[in-house]
């Protein structure tokens, strides 16, 4: 009776486990992965997500990024190395901030600085510019247009 039982117990220890270990997995199959790619000739930062590419930002203006000496491409693919970072922390530190002739720009704030995602664009409020990424990149959707950085 006491073998019997010592069996039942080992084998819901191994089932349990065996559980665990596969919902991990699963959770990381649907965990979203930027990368930059190309929409046309355009770069752009796009999302893996259940095997749907979603294009979250269009970088088309080559020398937007003149000032920090970046074209487009390497800007798309450095914003879409931060985005993977920041899905460890649900993107919190995604935020507001002031470029040096006081633009506002998107960031990510890490390790004390604010790492630039991109200006925001002339007009628009910086507020509603972080929560129209934020809605692109926390739940990315194949029906929303990419942010287009001219």
């Amino acid at each position: 009776m006491k073998i019997l039982s010592l069996t039942s117990i080992v084998t819901t220890i191994v089932i349990s486990f065996l559980n665990l270990s596969i919902s991990d997995l699963s959770a990381k199959a649907q965990t979203p992965n930027f990368f930059c790619g190309k929409i046309g000739s355009i770069p752009a930062t796009i999302v893996n997500k259940q095997g749907n590419n979603i294009p979250i930002i269009l970088w088309s203006a080559n020398n937007y990024f003149a000032q920090s000496g970046e074209d487009a491409l390497t800007r798309c693919t450095r914003v879409s190395g931060i985005l993977s970072t920041q899905q460890r922390n649900k993107y919190q530190n995604i935020t507001v901030g002031t470029y040096k002739q006081g633009q506002p720009i998107i960031c990510a704030a890490i390790g004390g600085y604010c790492r630039l995602l991109y200006q925001v664009p002339h007009g628009q409020n910086p507020q509603q510019a972080q929560q129209e990424l934020l809605r692109r990149v926390v739940n990315p959707q194949p029906n929303l247009p990419p942010i287009t950085i001219y």
